[in-house]
């Protein structure tokens, strides 16, 4: 696996226009946890930003130098994110999103 494409490719995907900044904020942490661990399903990253778990984030983002404006960032922002995150899991269109976006990082996995 290329790391530098998957990431380049997650880069991409982030600043897609028709990306939500909460799916934005998703695919960026998925990013950082993928710069060190690729094989850790989006699924499990998602799981984590739910259950708002600071710690598994930090734990990744310590071994990486680089982009650390970027990390803190994304740790300061993961409450408000959350909120959003729950706060659109009422409507079933959203999570059908959410769904297709973690199916969709699968596959862009595998590819690399």
């Amino acid at each position: 696996m290329n790391k530098n494409k998957l990431n380049d490719a997650l880069e991409k995907l982030s600043m897609q226009l028709h990306r939500s900044p909460e799916e934005q904020f998703f695919i960026r942490m998925l990013r950082q946890v993928w710069q060190i661990d690729a094989s850790v399903p989006p699924s499990d990253v998602w799981r984590n930003i739910i259950a708002r778990n600071q710690a598994y984030f930090g734990e990744f983002m310590d071994l990486d130098d680089g982009d650390e404006k970027e990390e803190a960032w994304l740790l300061n922002m993961m409450d408000e994110k959350v909120e959003a995150f729950i706060r659109n899991n009422s409507d079933p269109a959203w999570r059908t999103k959410i769904i297709t976006m973690i199916d969709e990082l699968n596959h862009l996995r595998a590819r690399m």
